[in-house]
């Protein structure tokens, strides 16, 4: 087995071990190329020449999901209906934590590479996964990670997500920061746009307690963008990461594609995916307006959620899919900085969506 210094890690030869016997084929190469935040993911090389990818996934007590079956399942759902934008399903060993998978050949997308050719390939893709959910055997498909179908529970989990990081016992500089950003800028701006949203709420006549009907409810990968996805030579977009897959709320899909930090998209992209899944999405009752009242809540949402190095438990997903110790307190006032970037944001155009019609 030929693996460079910078390739190797402790779970190289398990993993030569567990996929040359899934495969039946033995793994001459194996190389790390990547895994995101909570998993690590190789290409393998087998004596007959063919490749795959490995995903090795974390488990562990304090995380309750079990990723590998969330993910192998579904992508085998929606590779058994016709969606080839996906890396197919192939084997995997649940006792060890791994699967395989087609290995992909393509790049990465950056930011500044994403067009509205880009946008059109995303779009068409919800729209695809859309028109599964009445397939044989998708009601057995799981919630998506964090699915919450009123209002009222998208505000309950914020708050949840607030009080974890607020009961941290640390003393560190980063800690002490942290606690001043949540009690003096974060709570006064929560409890402002909660009371904005019940206004709105009540002024559309829409519920705030009710769930969305099963009929305005779709499917997602819930971390969906260009960066989780590869590029062919030939153009054709392929998404990967499906951990976090299940039925969703569109409202959520759309809220989060504009609003993730790590794909940086131009106003002018964002509002053409909005229009395009309007229009995707035209018969799902009064999405539009939903959009309108539940983005600001995403938007306070992902404040909390780039906070995730402050949690132990959290550190730990970051931790394996390193494959090494974090440094915490720079990558922690790092994320402190984009948290309350994007709070900015939010408070400065929530009252006036910037992205409708």
């Amino acid at each position: 087995m030929n693996i460079s210094s910078q390739e190797a890690d402790k779970d190289s030869s398990e993993i030569k071990s567990v996929c040359s016997r899934l495969v039946g084929s033995e793994v001459t190469y194996i190389q790390r190329i990547g895994g995101g935040r909570n998993s690590k993911v190789y290409k393998l090389t087998c004596e007959n020449d063919s490749q795959y990818a490995a995903k090795l996934y974390f488990r562990h007590k304090s995380d309750q999901r079990n990723r590998l079956v969330t993910e192998f399942s579904s992508l085998q759902f929606l590779w058994e209906n016709g969606v080839s934008q996906i890396p197919q399903p192939l084997v995997a060993d649940k006792d060890f934590g791994c699967a395989l998978y087609e290995y992909i050949e393509g790049s990465n997308i950056l930011p500044e590479e994403v067009t509205s050719n880009e946008i059109s390939q995303a779009v068409n893709f919800l729209i695809k996964l859309a028109e599964l959910k009445t397939r044989e055997n998708s009601h057995l498909l799981p919630l998506a990670s964090e699915a919450f179908f009123s209002v009222q529970a998208i505000i309950q989990n914020i708050e949840q997500r607030l009080s974890r990081l607020s009961t941290i016992p640390n003393s560190e500089t980063p800690y002490k920061a942290l606690a001043k950003f949540l009690t003096g800028e974060f709570q006064p701006a929560f409890h402002q746009i909660v009371n904005w949203c019940q206004t709105k709420l009540n002024q559309s006549q829409m519920s705030y307690r009710a769930e969305i009907e099963d009929r305005e409810k779709t499917l997602s990968p819930s971390d969906f963008g260009f960066h989780n996805a590869l590029r062919r030579a030939n153009g054709e977009i392929i998404f990967v990461d499906f951990e976090y897959f299940g039925w969703d709320d569109p409202a959520k899909t759309i809220s989060d594609f504009i609003l993730h930090p790590a794909m940086e998209l131009g106003d002018s992209l964002r509002q053409q995916f909005l229009g395009s899944m309007l229009r995707g999405f035209s018969d799902y009752g009064h999405l539009a307006k939903r959009v309108e009242i539940v983005y600001p809540l995403f938007g306070l949402k992902w404040c909390l959620i780039l906070l995730n190095e402050f949690v132990p438990q959290d550190l730990l997903r970051r931790g394996f899919a390193q494959g090494s110790e974090l440094d915490r307190s720079p990558l922690q006032i790092e994320q402190l900085a984009k948290a309350k970037l994007m709070l900015q944001k939010i408070l400065a155009n929530y009252e006036q969506f910037p992205y409708g019609r």
